[in-house]
């Protein structure tokens, strides 16, 4: 299928202009820095990014060492072993922190204001969430408070006040509600939720461990102030959001014993309450009453009272006349995808009907919705739209009962240039490779195999790849090509040191020329010396089937040269992008190449990325780094009490290194041969690693 993708030429006014905008991102040297709540983009140069990071960063946190990351690890290991995951669970990405620009606010352009974002995140997250859904849709079915998750149970929940021209608003909002939340708030929630369904300490120890959370800047990992226990509720956890729900009921339960259930409700961090026959004596009261029940959460809210009408989430709320409208922050342009945009034709197609659909939705009535459309129609207009956006009735959905199925989904990027129908294609080999008669038919069939179109890169991807690439040239050193004595003799002509390529082996005979493509994440010297070892002993003829053919030559007596050179260049795996370029490129070389000449077997194109192996959480282990580290502490240690005789021991027993010793047995300098860290099994017993806080070194123990 992929040898017979035809591709055509895509041309527009558009794609031309995007092309231009690629280009020109590219050729900056700059970095590309986006707003914080609006869509403009600032060209900065790295040393004032630099600077403003810094500045953030030292702001709220502080430099530790990699002992915190290590037992963030070990304890994810733990709870991954128990669920029997630790095969497929990664270790803690250490990603970037990064800011954003708040150009909204006052006096920007001389303060600069930034918003620090911090990416990293444990992947215990993702168990935590499913718990957490579980834990709040059971609370919320038995408390039967107002929690909001959309716009349209606000909307229900305003219809359903009767009288509405006797009440008046109450809105409060949250301040910076993600770090306020503490850990004995979280805890006082969990506690709450007990009441109404089963939590189990398994269930805690897995929703309190994704609270551990540290900021790395430049791979320098760096944590709260006065937080030696790591707890933050990050923006960017995967449970963040369900833990400000989980919160959030613990709040509305403490608010509904003062003013009851019915007319108060909150959004995450929004808040709206209604209040009957209230002035505005009372009503300030109320605000007073409010403000001093949250600060005893340890919260801070904003809070705006006697209102008729108010703006919550998108819509405004009008207590006078009973309706509701569409509402847009000031200064909030709508902007959708270009007509001419290289998104799969289904998604552009129904985007005109799907705006329709949210603004009649948010709309009281038909005369509101003619009111509100114009601005969305300009909108759609300016993105090459000709269709109008006619109003729809609201109409209940009807719950059918669908088959639950284990669905199998094939997920090709979607490109306007490629003329081959590849979904299309996919499904007839799915047909034709497992019709009814084949035993693996119940598993592979068009019920269980399934299509949908991934979209490619967009500017916002681009960017973020363009200021990596500007960040890395700027902190990264100048890497030496070739290391090898004599330089005429270096085996990829003058890049022996190059890593993260796909390599080409030109085996030449006196009749032919055979083809051998591999791949190589560290320098090509090391592969290269595999390869020699296995070219030279015969014991290791089998390794690869560059041997195999090498060996097959030399019982013939056949002269042979071999040539290497360098095919292409990608990036690895990483647990920050979760993505295997290199893999991904050499299978596309090899699929390319006339399979008359090559080496390679097919068997090799659905072999398994094996550079991901390294980053699971069962093979996780404490870094270099940090034993170094630790070694450092050490030598130090030394040092002091050398220049401080009257503190030193006499005992040559009690010296650290002897103390440790004597505290645990270290196993042998056996190390395990790919990832060169120390081997994890010994026969049937198990390493587990000390406590780096407390041990000299980072000490190992046999149980």
């Amino acid at each position: 299928m992929i040898e017979n993708v035809k591709f055509k030429k895509v041309t527009n006014q558009f794609q031309d202009k995007l092309r231009k905008d690629v280009s020109r991102i590219k050729k900056s040297t700059k970095l590309l820095i986006p707003a914080d709540k609006t869509r403009n983009l600032y060209e900065i140069d790295t040393q004032l990014r630099e600077k403003l990071l810094r500045q953030h960063i030292t702001k709220n946190y502080q430099t530790t060492s990699m002992a915190p990351v290590n037992r963030i690890n070990a304890e994810a290991r733990s709870i991954a072993e128990k669920l029997g995951i630790d095969n497929r669970m990664e270790s803690m990405a250490t990603k970037q922190a990064f800011i954003t620009l708040k150009d909204h606010k006052d006096n920007f352009e001389n303060n600069l204001p930034c918003r620090l974002i911090n990416p990293a995140k444990s992947e215990t997250g993702l168990i935590s969430k499913a718990i957490l859904d579980r834990i709040n849709n059971a609370i919320r079915t038995a408390t039967k408070v107002n929690q909001w998750r959309n716009t349209s149970s606000v909307i229900e929940w305003f219809k359903n006040i009767q009288d509405k021209e006797k009440y008046t608003f109450i809105s409060f909002d949250i301040v910076e509600f993600y770090p306020s939340i503490t850990r004995s708030l979280l805890e006082k929630a969990l506690t709450m939720a007990k009441d109404h369904t089963h939590i189990s300490n398994q269930d805690v120890q897995i929703i309190m461990h994704p609270r551990k959370s540290l900021l790395f800047d430049n791979s320098t990992p760096w944590m709260k102030k006065g937080h030696n226990d790591l707890f933050d509720v990050t923006m960017g956890s995967y449970d963040g959001a369900e833990i400000c729900e989980l919160v959030g009921l613990y709040i509305l339960n403490t608010l509904a014993r003062e003013y009851g259930k019915e007319f108060i409700g909150l959004y995450r961090d929004d808040g709206l309450a209604a209040f009957k026959n209230t002035n505005g004596r009372k009503a300030d009261r109320i605000r007073k009453h409010m403000i001093s029940l949250f600060k005893e959460l340890g919260l801070n809210i904003t809070i705006d009272c006697n209102l008729k009408i108010t703006n919550f989430l998108d819509v405004t709320f009008n207590l006078n006349t009973g309706k509701h409208y569409p509402y847009r922050k000031p200064n909030d342009h709508p902007v959708y995808i270009h007509r001419n945009s290289n998104h799969p034709p289904n998604i552009i197609r129904s985007l005109p009907a799907s705006i329709s659909r949210r603004i009649s939705a948010i709309s009281h009535d038909e005369e509101i919705f003619k009111k509100a459309a114009p601005a969305y129609e300009e909108a759609l207009k300016s993105s090459n739209y000709t269709e109008g956006l006619p109003y729809i009735a609201y109409q209940p959905t009807k719950n059918n009962r669908n088959r639950r199925r284990n669905i199998i989904w094939f997920n090709p990027p979607f490109s306007s240039n490629v003329a081959t129908n590849i979904g299309g294609t996919f499904l007839k080999l799915i047909n034709k490779h497992f019709p009814k008669t084949s035993k693996l038919h119940k598993i592979f069939n068009r019920n269980t195999v399934k299509v949908s179109y991934s979209c490619m890169p967009n500017i916002a991807s681009i960017i973020k790849g363009h200021n990596k690439r500007i960040a890395a040239t700027h902190t990264s050193k100048e890497e030496e090509a070739c290391n090898c004595r004599k330089k005429d003799t270096c085996p990829l002509n003058g890049n022996c040191q190059a890593s993260n390529i796909i390599y080409k082996a030109e085996v030449k005979t006196t009749d032919n020329c055979k083809t051998y493509i591999g791949l190589t994440e560290p320098p090509f010297k090391l592969r290269y010396g595999n390869h020699k070892m296995s070219l030279n002993h015969e014991k290791h003829q089998n390794a690869t089937e560059l041997s195999k053919h090498i060996w097959q030559l030399k019982k013939n007596n056949q002269p042979f040269t071999i040539n290497w050179s360098i095919a292409s260049r990608a990036k690895a795996y990483s647990n920050e992008s979760k993505r295997c370029n290199l893999c991904l490129t050499e299978k596309l070389i090899i699929i390319n190449a006339d399979k008359r000449t090559l080496l390679n077997k097919r068997p090799e194109l659905i072999s398994k990325c094996r550079h991901e192996n390294k980053f699971y959480i069962n093979n996780s282990s404490p870094t270099t780094k940090h034993r170094q580290e630790n070694h450092t502490h050490l030598r130090s240690e030394h040092r002091r009490k050398a220049k401080n005789p009257n503190n030193r021991t006499d005992a040559k027993e009690n010296t650290p290194t002897a103390e440790h010793r004597r505290k645990s047995h270290k196993p042998t300098n056996r190390t395990d041969a790919k990832e060169n860290t120390p081997a994890e099994q010994y026969t049937n017993n198990r390493i587990i690693p000390g406590n780096p806080d407390e041990d000299p070194i980072y000490s190992w123990s046999i149980t």
